[in-house]
């Protein structure tokens, strides 16, 4: 900052016009901060010089305090990230948490979860398609295997896989939700109950991001263990709608067994519809 010699106001140090009083201070006349208080000492009147700085102190608190902000935010982002993965850590280790437990657990981490594995098994099954397209159109122009063009564009498979996936994990504790609620009429919190079949399925979780990981590495040489694992991880979600139902008081005449095939009918059935919606009619 410098000072006006004319007007004797504070102004930017690289101002070549007064913004106060308009007068030219381009000269080496002008007077610099440092200079301002000594210089301050031989005016007589000090209390009309308007101090520009103030903004440039404002604009200054503010980015300060948008970093304090920022700051919180991500500190606050990494311990719910670590209570997240307590929460999973836990169910790995006793999938049938206690009441008390389960009441911990916040209700938006069964949503969460099921969108991870959304991206997770949609990035597996991209990643393995693509690599045994262009691993077949390698091999057909080296051997006799006939010569057929697949055309796997990873970015729209990757969201058809997404939006197949995303289905899979929410139909099945949907349904099961329904059944409890309709048939065998216990009340269940909807959230709570999105959570808890997700926890229950937290090793599985495991096992898919062990594939994917596997997936990246070697495509095509670990494509049998990749596909191994990503069905037992598939497996786990029927496994907990049948074990679900079963381990539910049914005080109605209704047959535990019906009602799970039928459940299990529903999201087969649901699940045609929507992969051929998505691969074959867009």
């Amino acid at each position: 900052m410098k000072i006006c010699t004319y007007c004797h106001n504070r102004i930017p140090k690289e101002a070549l016009i007064c913004p106060m009083c308009g007068s030219d201070v381009s000269g080496s006349d002008a007077i610099h901060q440092d200079d301002f208080y000594q210089s301050t000492l031989f005016e007589d009147n000090t209390e009309n010089f308007v101090d520009l700085t103030a903004d440039e102190d404002d604009e200054t608190a503010e980015a300060a305090s948008r970093a304090e902000k920022q700051a919180f935010s991500f500190n606050e982002a990494l311990n719910k990230f670590i209570r997240y993965v307590r929460f999973l850590w836990k169910k790995m280790k006793d999938p049938a948490e206690t009441r008390k437990s389960r009441r911990e657990s916040h209700n938006l981490y069964g949503y969460f979860t099921f969108v991870l594995s959304a991206l997770l098994s949609a990035g597996l099954v991209t990643r393995i398609a693509v690599a045994l397209a262009n691993q077949y159109d390698l091999l057909s122009q080296i051997s006799l295997l006939p010569t057929v063009t697949f055309q796997v564009e990873p970015v729209v498979w990757f969201m058809k896989n997404f939006l197949l996936f995303l289905a899979f994990y929410y139909l099945y504790p949907f349904l099961a939700y329904l059944i409890k609620t309709f048939f065998l009429h216990r009340r269940h919190a909807f959230h709570n109950w999105m959570t808890q079949y997700a926890g229950m399925n937290a090793f599985a979780l495991l096992l898919l991001g062990t594939a994917f990981v596997i997936s990246l590495i070697a495509p095509i040489l670990m494509a049998v263990p990749v596909l191994l694992l990503f069905l037992v991880h598939l497996s786990s979600y029927l496994v907990t709608f049948i074990a679900s139902l079963y381990q539910t008081i049914n005080e109605t005449k209704r047959d535990t067994l019906y009602l799970c095939l039928g459940g299990i009918s529903a999201h087969l059935l649901l699940m045609m519809t929507i992969a051929y919606v998505l691969f074959l009619k867009m």
